[in-house]
């Protein structure tokens, strides 16, 4: 009888690693997949068994696909995923173990679909996202935390979209890529953009257009910096922006033209860049431009079109004349945490017809400002002024700060934002390393006995643990970012910021 041989111990050593990788990523699809039909869809698993981790794009567009159960063992991807075209998808449920695609997704033209359910558990996109054209879509909701995009945002198109607040974690969209533009257009329903304000930058322009419900920006309270144009076009019932209050530099053209409510733009206050054209047109309800941005830009060197307004804003002639007329210079506006409180301190140089100072604040779990408190201005005054305000016992954490300045016959200006960081009443040293951190950290200090809350820094929870017997805390499962360490007892109470992120 004859035994069968061993392979040679190296033909071994080779395949070893080779079955090593099937078992874990599986057979997954080494050229472009295109999904055209239900069945393809639902023999992904057979054809392409055990993988859970494609390198290739992958596109879904067929007339008969109802559903993406087949895709449902994919939990990340190092490409792009488009779901596009598919007239008969009723959900995105199938994809609900995905976690991360490193470049885009696109999800378009799907006329079924209501929200974005199934994608809970996306925390990481590395470059665009684009939702256009899904004709009953109502709701971002579904979609996970995702923290930053490295492209593009564009949400536009959906005619029965009506809240954006789901995607409240992106902070950035592609910083550092020449075209990581914002655009939120032609959405025929939404009224606002409530869930943006911790956006801070934009790679490229910035452009929100053609919203015919949108009566109030009520977001991007947050971004400071356009590295490109920004563009506010079409909206016909657009009367106030509650937005843009920290926005200091458009590295291109400022366009503000065809909005026949808009009757105000104060929140342009801090602006102090723009590398373009300025364009504020075809505007025939705004006579209130002369925010101090503006005012800067127009008595500066730069070229301004400043036409088809209503009177105070139909000309640079009559802007320059509001502005010469602005009722405080601000010459200083600071805060600063002191024990248990923010003392807020500002300065004026001059007031004319000053009535009185609204104090707003935003705290670390609040979604817009509010009025905590009002000083009574000088009336007219040529010399300097001081103020001061104590905000009390503010919780632990990031705090916004404005004033609003408001004259005698009730017209107002805003003045820029600043930030105040509270640690709360604990005076114990605790520190937090390393930090940044690609996860793990430790809580070095007397940490015993105490618990650690890890918040983001729009205050969801994202971890919890008692410190009793370890200072060791991991959130290699969170996104990159930056998170709040809050350490607590009975009465004491202080917080850390940590920066989580990717290994290189």
């Amino acid at each position: 009888m004859n035994k069968r041989k061993s392979p040679p111990l190296f033909i071994s050593l080779i395949l070893c690693p080779f079955f090593a990788f099937q078992v874990c990523y599986g057979q997954c699809p080494v050229a472009p997949v295109l999904l055209s039909n239900q069945n393809a869809v639902d023999n992904f698993p057979t054809d392409y068994p055990g993988c859970t981790n494609p390198a290739v794009l992958i596109t879904v567009t067929g007339a008969n696909i109802t559903n993406l159960d087949g895709l449902n063992g994919i939990i990340s991807t190092d490409n792009s995923l488009i779901i596009r075209d598919n007239p008969s998808l009723l959900s995105l449920s199938g994809l609900s173990n995905l976690t991360s695609i490193a470049v885009e997704l696109k999800i378009e033209d799907n006329a079924l679909i209501t929200s974005l359910a199934g994608l809970e558990s996306l925390n990481w996109l590395g470059g665009h996202l684009s939702i256009q054209g899904n004709t009953q879509l109502t709701t971002l909701n579904g979609i996970g935390p995702i923290p930053s995009l490295g492209s593009y945002l564009n949400v536009s198109f959906n005619p029965a979209l009506t809240d954006l607040s789901a995607l409240s974690s992106i902070q950035e969209v592609g910083p550092d890529y020449f075209n990581g533009f914002l655009a939120i257009r032609n959405n025929n329903s939404l009224p606002a953009l409530n869930g943006l304000n911790l956006i801070s930058e934009t790679g490229s322009y910035c452009s929100i257009g053609s919203n015919p419900a949108m009566t109030a920006i009520n977001g991007l309270n947050g971004l400071s910096i356009v590295n490109g144009d920004f563009e506010i076009t079409g909206n016909p019932m657009l009367g106030d922006l509650n937005a843009f209050a920290s926005l200091t530099t458009i590295d291109g053209s400022f366009n503000i033209d065809n909005n026949p409510s808009l009757t105000d733009i104060d929140e342009f206050a801090s602006l102090a860049t723009v590398n373009g054209t300025l364009t504020i047109a075809s505007n025939p309800s705004l006579s209130d431009c002369d925010a101090q941005g503006i005012c800067d830009f127009v008595n500066g060197q730069g070229l301004a079109i400043i036409s088809s307004n209503t009177t105070g804003c139909n000309s640079i002639s009559e802007v320059e004349a509001a502005c010469l007329l602005l009722p405080v210079e601000l010459t200083v506006f600071e805060g600063k945490s002191e024990q248990n409180n923010v003392m807020l301190r500002w300065q004026t140089a001059s007031e004319k017809n000053n009535d009185y100072f609204s104090v707003q604040h935003r705290g670390p779990s609040d979604a817009a400002f509010r009025e905590i408190g009002q000083m009574a201005g000088a009336g007219n005054a040529t010399s300097v002024n001081h103020y001061e305000f104590i905000h009390t016992n503010p919780p632990a954490g990031i705090h916004y700060y404005r004033l609003k300045q408001v004259d005698t016959d009730g017209r107002y200006e805003y003045s820029p934002i600043i930030s105040v960081f509270v640690n709360g009443n604990f005076e114990e040293p605790i520190d937090i390393f390393p930090n940044p951190t690609f996860g793990s950290f430790i809580v070095k200090g007397d940490y015993r006995d105490r618990t650690a809350r890890v918040t983001d820094l729009a205050g969801r929870e994202v971890l919890v643990k008692s410190m009793t017997q370890s200072c060791d805390i991991d959130i290699t499962d969170q996104p990159d970012g930056v998170y709040l360490v809050h350490i607590q007892t009975a009465g004491q109470h202080i917080v850390k910021k940590v920066v989580k992120r990717r290994k290189p």
